[in-house]
């Protein structure tokens, strides 16, 4: 084999594309354990709107697979290094590529957990547009309130019924006052619950057509740091080809860049698969990693 694919979401799956279609022979491994699998759809995806997550990742499957790509369900934990190839699932390849994803830190809210990916979500340009106009609030994660705010005021261009439920922190003037000239509403009570169409107060419950919530977010894996590549502020440090600082090891996606939508990630897989391609190309022909 040629290249590991580890992580079967849209980056991988694209990277396996691009690879597969280079005529590289491919494996691919995957639990299943997608970050958006709890989403009803997927969003601002040219070509894919309104798919569910798993219809996209099976129409991906198909595709790939015309190309010869071997999709594995299974999920990777350790890669051996054998000199300059690796050892994954069992198969010696030349080189790996590393689209584990992350996995997303909720409020410790109740509720919030029950609605992900349908009452409750993060993104606004992900899931803005479906509910324009109608009432919104976006909920803090505590201790983070300028990220509380900045996503707020994200949020006042799809609704001018917005509101801020910083759920016990205090805010400065300045963020009072930039949230007042977007139009968005401001609660600093505790927040006790969120459900279906609302979100409930002490004593108060606000309507809530959609819940967008701030996350933290974290690695699937940490096959990354065991194999000894550079990791900065949560993510895999890669340069422009997705190369990561270990030879023959390439991350894609929000493995290595977590602000990034499922086009964007997919977009950057494709084109860390195509430097994947090429530096095998230079071994091909005798250069030297």
């Amino acid at each position: 084999m040629d290249v590991a694919v580890v992580g079967g979401s849209v980056a991988g799956l694209q990277a396996a594309l691009t690879l597969g279609r280079a005529r590289r022979r491919v494996v691919l491994f995957d639990d299943g354990q997608a970050r958006n699998r709890s989403a009803s759809h997927v969003h601002n995806f040219l070509g894919a709107e309104d798919l569910a997550p798993g219809e996209l990742l099976a129409v991906g499957r198909r595709q790939v697979s015309a190309y010869g790509v071997d999709v594995r369900d299974t999920r990777v934990d350790d890669v051996d290094v054998d000199g300059d190839e690796f050892v994954v699932g069992g198969e010696r390849v030349r080189a790996v590529v590393l689209a584990t994803g992350l996995w997303d830190e909720l409020p410790d809210i109740p509720g919030v957990t029950d609605g992900w990916g349908r009452s409750v979500v993060a993104c606004p340009h992900c899931h803005g547009w479906e509910v324009r106009d109608q009432p919104l609030v976006q909920l803090g994660m505590r201790g983070s309130p300028e990220r509380s705010v900045a996503r707020a005021l994200l949020l006042s261009r799809w609704s001018d019924d917005v509101t801020l439920c910083t759920d016990g922190d205090e805010l400065t003037a300045v963020q009072v006052g930039q949230l007042a000239r977007a139009g968005v509403a401001v609660r600093t009570e505790p927040v006790k619950e969120v459900r279906e169409g609302s979100v409930l107060l002490d004593g108060v419950e606000l309507a809530a057509q959609r819940v967008f919530v701030v996350v933290r977010q974290h690695q699937q894996s940490d096959l990354a740091e065991r194999l000894g590549c550079q990791v900065a502020d949560g993510a895999v440090v890669t340069d422009e080809g997705g190369r990561t600082t270990m030879p023959g090891i390439y991350a894609v996606g929000t493995t290595t860049s977590p602000a990034l939508l499922a086009i964007g990630a997919a977009g950057h897989a494709s084109t860390a698969a195509v430097a994947v391609h090429g530096d095998l190309l230079e071994l091909d022909l005798g250069g030297g990693r």
